[in-house]
């Protein structure tokens, strides 16, 4: 339901224009905290993904640092061993 229907079946209850207009003004207003909330909780979510991923990013880097060192030390003694 809109907000101008809500506005609208006010209006047909006979309600005035002041009262309407304040209480369709509320509803914006829940509507709009619910979706930030909503928001909120979304980038909760997507900073623990990103902190997970920053940790497997650090394992690959020492991995990464670990294979190269391998490869170096193999490099030198096929070279000079």
């Amino acid at each position: 339901m809109s907000l101008v229907d809500v506005y609208d079946a006010l209006k047909e209850a006979k309600v005035s224009d002041q009262k309407a207009a304040a209480a369709v003004k509320a509803i914006e207003t829940v509507r709009e905290e619910s979706r930030l909330r909503r928001i909120e909780e979304k980038i909760g979510e997507l900073r623990a993904e990103m902190a997970e991923m920053r940790s497997e990013i650090h394992l690959l880097k020492w991995m990464c640092g670990g294979i190269l060192g391998l490869m170096v030390m193999a490099f030198i003694r096929i070279m000079f061993g």
